[in-house]
């Protein structure tokens, strides 16, 4: 019968363990990082292809380093092995017996090879190591190995399967065999046998694990792409992939139709220039400019147009990427419209706090200076009248009690403006509308005020119809009329006129209250309506005005959702509008 060399087997063997070290190596430099417990992997097939290079040389080296050291270097990689796919499963085990085990076995080894040199001892010693050691192996690659990766494990766990039958089997054998043998390499054939499926077991083994890694791999990939998908999709932004060199869109996030109202697949395809998303643009030019220059663009804000034509104000950030060898753009657009509208009620806000502030310190300096003035001078005039009248000396009573008279109608007057005001700012004053006729409003501010225009000859007109109605709030729509008419009668000279008309346009009532006065210059024209540069002047007979008397009449006009203005010339006259919807 035709006997198989040994030696020459277990040289096959050795060269395929170095090609199983040097495909374990290249997989372990291309995952290492990916992977915990690649290295102990490389390791365990390192320390057995060493094991097995000095069991080869023996009777040319040392027997301790042949026998005892080379053997439980193999069967120490077994360990190693089971350490690294622990980790690679996530599994940690306990690994105490397994050296307690080894140190056993190295000394098991070290009995039957210099004490009572035994052969088919040392390699039942061998065998119970691999039986005690794969049966680990496969229990965890087939029952420990959490669900979700067993099926990539599997193979694995099959291989050791496989390698704790033979073992039983090599066993059985050996105990059969009844002549002792000290050198290996002179073994039975059955070894020879063995050796061969051994050989096919490590091949067998080496492609589990390089199988394992891939799909594992593949998972993992397949994983951090539906997460990067998932993230890419529900991001509360655009984001926009597309061609550098030609401008092409390839990818858009699906919050693109949330936000622009575009469909991703509306875009894809499309060169950016063709996507009508910016509204101008020379900005479109600008943002590709600084980003050619800075290969990025941070928060860069433009107004961008929706798919209906309505513009948003975006912040767009970019950068320039490589995918595939070519040169891309990844473009994030985050909508701010709803941050802009808020920012602009803030400085509205801001802006109303300013006028409230100023409104206050104008409300004191008034009550500090212009309330004092008039009740000075009753005091003051009347403290003279008193005296006068102690001493029976009535020279210039009359015009005394003239000056306290006028001073005690300017102090009611103002104190009069103040409180409306006052009440109006505070929101103490209800808004009532009601169905009122103007005219008969027009002709009792007349009446009113007719005194004062007698005073000082001035004729008043007034062109109106019969009667006009509208839906105001009587009470202030008064003080309006009642405001307008004194101005106009307070700053017209002596045999002047005033002339009050009346006209139903389109959409709304028109009054004017015009006069033949002083005027008033371009530049104080704007300060007539506002608290914070209130603008007050004499009258043509030194008449002493409040200033809030046109400020309270812009306040109750806008409750109207009206509107008030004026037109004057300087030496001429003015004339003061105020307008109300139509009903």
């Amino acid at each position: 019968m035709f006997q198989i060399d040994i030696r020459t087997i277990y040289l096959g063997y050795i060269l395929i363990n170095i090609v199983n070290l040097i495909l374990i190596g290249s997989l372990y430099f291309q995952i290492k990082k990916r992977f915990p417990g690649t290295f102990l992997i490389l390791l365990s097939f390192f320390m057995s292809a060493m094991g097995n290079i000095l069991v080869f040389f023996r009777s040319v080296i040392p027997d301790w380093l042949s026998i005892p050291v080379a053997n439980t270097m193999i069967v120490t990689s077994t360990v190693v092995l089971l350490i690294g796919l622990e980790k690679f499963v996530n599994k940690k085990g306990i690994q105490i017996q397994n050296i307690i085990l080894i140190i056993i076995f190295c000394l098991v080894h070290s009995y039957f090879t210099f004490i009572q040199p035994d052969l088919n001892a040392r390699n039942i010693n061998i065998s119970l190591a691999y039986l005690i050691f794969s049966f680990q192996i496969a229990f965890l690659m087939l029952k420990r190995t959490p669900i979700i990766i067993r099926k990539i494990t599997r193979s694995v766990g099959i291989i050791f399967c496989a390698v704790f039958i033979i073992q039983i089997f090599r066993i059985i054998y050996i105990l059969q065999i009844h002549h002792i043998s000290i050198n290996y390499f002179k073994s039975e054939p059955f070894e020879s046998i063995f050796l061969l499926t051994w050989e096919v077991i490590i091949i067998s083994l080496v492609y589990s694990i390089t199988l394992m890694y891939n799909k594992r791999l593949i998972i993992d990939v397949n994983a951090n792409e539906e997460k990067f998908s998932k993230a890419f999709h529900a991001a509360p932004f655009i984001i926009m992939l597309s061609n550098l060199t030609n401008g092409k869109i390839f990818e858009v996030n699906e919050s693109v139709q949330t936000i622009s109202g575009y469909h991703p697949n509306e875009l894809i395809g499309l060169k950016s220039i063709k996507v009508k998303i910016w509204k101008q643009d020379a900005d479109r030019l600008k943002f590709i400019s600084d980003l050619n220059s800075k290969g990025h663009v941070s928060e860069d804000e433009y107004e961008f147009r929706k798919k209906t034509g309505e513009l948003f104000t975006g912040l767009i950030s970019a950068h320039i990427i490589d995918i595939n060898n070519e040169h891309c753009i990844i473009s994030v657009i985050k909508d701010i419209s709803k941050g802009k509208k808020a920012e602009i009620k803030l400085l509205k806000s801001e802006a109303r706090l300013r006028e409230l502030n100023s409104t206050k310190d104008k409300f004191f300096s008034i009550i500090a200076h212009d309330l004092r003035s008039p009740f000075n001078g009753i005091i003051g005039f009347s403290d003279i009248l008193h005296e006068q009248l102690l001493k029976k000396d009535y020279n210039g009573v009359a015009e005394y009690a003239e000056i306290i008279n006028k001073s005690s109608h300017q102090a009611m007057n103002l104190l009069s403006n103040l409180m409306e005001w006052s009440r109006s700012q505070t929101g103490r004053m209800e808004f009532n509308p009601e169905f009122v006729d103007i005219v008969s409003l027009i002709n009792s501010s007349i009446e009113l005020l007719k005194i004062s225009a007698v005073e000082k000859s001035i004729i008043i007109t007034h062109n109106q119809p019969h009667n006009l109605i509208v839906f105001a709030d009587k009470a202030m729509l008064e003080t309006v009329l009642r405001n307008l008419l004194s101005n106009a009668i307070k700053f017209t000279p002596k045999e002047g006129e005033v002339i009050i008309t009346t006209e139903l346009k389109q959409n709304e009532c028109l009054v004017l209250v015009s006069d033949t006065g002083m005027g008033i210059e371009k530049s104080n024209v704007k300060k007539l309506f506002e608290i914070d540069s209130m603008f007050s002047s004499m009258g043509t007979e030194n008449e002493i005005g409040t200033g809030l008397g046109l400020i309270l009449c812009k306040d109750f006009i806008e409750k109207h959702k009206g509107r008030i203005w004026v037109e004057s010339e300087l030496g001429v006259g003015s004339k003061f509008y105020f307008s109300l919807p139509k009903i």
